[in-house]
C-alpha cells in the first residue's frame, strides 16, 4: 500500500465521517448558545477517529505483506 493509497483512505474516511457527523447533528439540533463548541469538539473527534481509521487500514496492509 503507498502513501498514496493511505491518503486517499484518509480522505476518504473523514469526508464519510464529517458528513455522517453532519446529517446526524441535524436530528437532535437545537438552539443552544453552546452548539458550537459541540460542533468543534465533535469535528476534532471525527478527524482523529479518521486517523486511527487510517492507521489500523495501513496496520492490517502491512500484516498482510509479512505473512506472503
Amino acid at each position: 500500500m503507498s502513501k498514496s493509497d493511505v491518503i486517499g483512505v484518509f480522505i476518504l474516511t473523514m469526508v464519510i465521517n464529517v458528513v455522517l457527523f453532519f446529517i446526524l447533528g441535524d436530528f437532535f439540533s437545537s438552539d443552544l448558545p453552546y452548539e458550537t463548541a459541540i460542533y468543534s469538539i465533535g469535528t476534532i473527534i471525527v478527524i482523529l477517529l479518521s486517523v486511527i481509521i487510517t492507521l489500523l487500514v495501513y496496520l492490517v496492509e502491512i500484516m498482510k505483506g509479512k505473512n506472503k
